[in-house]
């Protein structure tokens, strides 16, 4: 299973390190038809998973992040919950967290996007990155040992 994980820690890490190569390859693009395309290729990558509305998104090299506040803090909170996972759990161990966990850590992310959402509010991208950072850190613990478990069967099913 570490081999898997393994592959799996170095694709997640490829896709994060894009929410950064977009902003960056916008700003080098400005005096490169290179960099610009590869801009372009990249956000319209990324907005098939993410509005990218400029104003609930960081900036960095003066251009927007791939995704938005709150995609950013899920994918921040995978990444971290990703690397840590094998500490706290071991890989081998299929068995999923109590449901509960999940629905918590849920909780203040769909309250402030609903609560946006409905015009109650407006949110900040703050919130947005920390709210979106419990799910995703939460959401590794359901997610993660799903992924290692149906390669485990598929790799035994042979």
């Amino acid at each position: 299973m570490k081999k898997y994980y393994i592959i799996g820690l170095i694709i997640f890490s490829i896709f994060y390190l894009g929410l950064f190569l977009a902003p960056y390859s916008a700003y080098l693009g400005e005096s490169s038809n290179f960099w610009n395309f590869v801009s372009f290729i990249l956000y319209t990558i990324y907005s098939t998973i993410c509005h990218q509305m400029p104003q609930r998104s960081y900036f960095i090299f003066e251009h927007k992040m791939a995704v938005c506040a709150r995609c950013f803090g899920i994918y921040t909170g995978f990444l971290i919950g990703m690397f840590i996972y094998p500490f706290l759990k071991k890989l081998n161990d299929f068995k999923t967290p109590n449901k509960w966990y999940l629905i918590i850590a849920l909780t203040p992310l769909v309250v402030d996007g609903t609560t946006q959402l409905i015009g109650l509010r407006e949110s900040f991208n703050e919130l947005r990155f920390v709210t979106g950072f419990i799910a995703g850190f939460v959401g590794v613990f359901y997610i993660l040992p799903t992924f290692l478990e149906a390669i485990y069967k598929y790799n035994h099913k042979k």
